[in-house]
């Protein structure tokens, strides 16, 4: 894993189901959609990538880490009981994100060292979620939504396809975890 956060970097890590204070004029409020189970800890990484254009944020993780993992010593105390269900605690922070900040949609392919357990299909929520906010934007395309893959994603192509043809233009679908969070960057200005 990639994980190495300098002493002194100002970001805030949002974990599952926590009701936390967001305040605005901290900085930017992103959060990082894609596989979970079976997709890696892209997360740890991709909190680096912003880390390194942006001095203060909130990143928002679906996550459920150990105590012992690097970003649990950055994450926000909040309500611990507001949100019955983490999909609740999801929807309430990509909604914050889309106008606070940016959602980053991050499709890796599946690890061949930790893959899925279990007999759900890979990333299916995130497929879900895709549709789902490329609904969004046809009807409010000011939302902040920014999606990257890894070129051999299952179904990539008709993720692409699905896009360009519901908004009526090239949606740009980023190559490298990196160029994705430049383009979250850019979109908060």
């Amino acid at each position: 894993m990639v994980c190495c956060f300098a002493e002194g970097e100002h970001m805030k890590i949002l974990l599952p189901k926590t009701l936390c204070t967001i305040d605005p004029s901290y900085g930017p409020l992103f959060f990082l959609a894609g596989p979970i189970r079976g997709g890696g800890d892209w997360q740890a990484t991709a909190v680096e990538e912003i880390g390194k254009r942006l001095s203060k944020f909130y990143a928002v993780l679906p996550c459920r880490y150990e105590d012992t993992h690097p970003l649990m010593q950055m994450r926000l105390s909040g309500d611990e009981g507001y949100f019955a269900r983490q999909l609740t605690w999801e929807r309430h922070y990509l909604s914050l994100a889309a106008v606070l900040g940016c959602i980053i949609f991050w499709l890796p392919c599946e690890s061949k060292e930790h893959p899925r357990i279990g007999g759900e299909p890979y990333a299916m929520d995130t497929r879900g979620e895709l549709g789902e906010w490329r609904g969004a934007l046809m009807h409010g395309p000011n939302l902040r939504v920014v999606v990257g893959a890894e070129r051999d994603f299952p179904g990539l192509s008709q993720i692409e396809r699905n896009f360009n043809l519901a908004l009526e233009r090239e949606f740009p679908i980023y190559e490298s975890l990196a160029e994705t969070v430049t383009a979250a960057v850019k979109k908060i200005g």
